[in-house]
């Protein structure tokens, strides 16, 4: 089998990982908040018990996989026997019995978490075979790449299909199409994934030890650092997005763009999927330089390249203006999404050359719980914020301070998530050398 051909089938996982991921981010809060009229400060209660939950859920699963013993791998069974149960729980996110406020909020903590958990056990386990597949820096990064290229189709799924199919056949049959993406994804994602049974070594290590021997590591530390913050800036983007069209650029109906008359789901479609389309020509260009310099500075310079866009979206007013803003996006978008992979695999490395065990299952089970409390920050900032400004759930008309509150969390918040990247970047103490990798990925079979 042909390493492309493997690259791709792998990232195979990626793209369902972003389907379940974007579409619940983008389009989730505004779903049970707007649509269905939850009130926004549960939601931010909610959000808060979510990321509290994933703080013990991600590392656990890592654990979890790290632990298994089987004639199929440590990770593989994971993802094979959770794709079309994690579907399942995704199409359930939208078919909520009734618009009680209490049984409203009571259903959607209760499919958050049984959704959460099917997703942590198979995105950890998906996520741990990564260093595995790809061995060595230069191979890391191509496919981090191919990874991200299909994560690329994906998001465009996610932000201009998913609310298209909203608005036209309902929440509900937007679920079930994307659930199904997401499980035949995952099924497609371990054709022809292999672990080498011989290098999976004993360790009775217990959780609590394997949660110190991971968090004592400190180029682990500064990596988690600025994949919060990278996280916080995809997840605030997604999820204040419905909110920005609708009350920051006035979007909320039919509006005609070059002579075209487009809805307000339309219009939101192309402010995000265009830029998203573009994130795959940048992708490709950041490459070679992550290549020639390491992702660690290459890190640094994305963080700074997210800037112009988001202080363009604080200004914007209507269409054209926001589509602006979000097209000066792209670069720090494109950048940010291949550099975590060839970190973390870095990361992972140094930790088993000390230890003489390789636990990725608890490595990005710790990335992927606290990583995810973005989503609390998130949460917590749009109930704070929304509230202080005057926003009223479910209402169509807001006040002017409303719509600043939304200006101010899709675009002050970003940036200084941007900045702090590029803060803990430039802490982290690991540089790989590329050459010497470059000569072991030439010598490897």
């Amino acid at each position: 089998m042909g390493r492309l051909f493997r690259y791709i089938t792998y990232s195979m996982g990626n793209f369902a990982n972003t389907i379940a991921y974007q579409v619940f981010g983008n389009r989730i809060q505004f779903y049970y908040v707007d649509v269905l009229g939850l009130n926004a400060a549960a939601a931010g209660v909610i959000w808060t018990i979510y990321g509290l939950w994933n703080a013990i859920n991600d590392p656990l699963m890592g654990q979890l996989s790290d632990r298994t013993r089987t004639s199929m791998g440590r990770r593989v069974p994971y993802v094979l026997f959770g794709a079309v149960p994690l579907g399942l729980s995704f199409f359930f996110l939208w078919t909520p019995p009734g618009q009680s406020p209490w049984m409203l909020a009571a259903y959607f903590l209760v499919i958050l978490f049984i959704f959460d958990t099917l997703y942590s056990l198979t995105i950890i386990a998906y996520n741990a075979l990564f260093p595995e597949v790809a061995p060595h820096l230069r191979a890391r990064i191509d496919l981090s790449a191919v990874r991200e290229v299909l994560a690329t189709i994906a998001l465009l799924l996610a932000f201009i299909l998913a609310p298209i199919l909203a608005e036209g056949v309902g929440y509900i049959w937007m679920g079930a199409i994307m659930g199904i993406l997401v499980a035949a994804g995952y099924l497609i994602s371990m054709v022809g994934v292999r672990e080498d049974l011989s290098k999976i070594k004993d360790d009775h290590v217990g959780l609590i030890a394997s949660l110190r021997i991971a968090l004592s590591s400190i180029p682990f530390r500064w990596f988690i650092g600025a994949n919060i913050a990278k996280e916080y800036i995809w997840l605030v983007l997604a999820a204040m997005l419905p909110f920005w069209r609708k009350y920051a650029l006035g979007i909320q109906g039919q509006i005609e763009v070059f002579g075209i008359n487009l809805s307000g789901g339309d219009a939101e479609a192309i402010l995000l999927g265009v830029p998203i389309l573009l994130t795959i020509p940048a992708l490709l260009a950041w490459r070679p330089l992550v290549a020639r310099i390491g992702p660690r500075r290459s890190w640094i310079i994305t963080s700074f390249c997210f800037i112009p866009g988001f202080l363009a979206m604080i200004l914007a007013t209507d269409f054209t203006t926001g589509l602006i803003g979000t097209l000066l996006v792209v670069p720090g978008l494109a950048g940010s999404m291949i550099m975590p992979f060839p970190l973390i695999s870095e990361v992972i490395d140094d930790d088993a050359a000390r230890h003489g065990y390789r636990r990725e299952g608890i490595f990005f089970g710790i990335n992927g719980g606290i990583t995810k409390l973005a989503f609390s920050a998130q949460g917590v900032l749009f109930a704070t914020v929304l509230s202080l400004s005057g926003y009223v759930a479910g209402s169509e008309v807001q006040p002017e301070s409303a719509a600043w509150g939304v200006r101010f969390l899709i675009g002050v918040t970003p940036i200084i998530a941007a900045l702090l990247i590029a803060v803990f970047m430039w802490k982290y103490p690991l540089e790989r050398a590329v050459g010497r990798d470059l000569a072991l990925e030439r010598t490897s079979p």
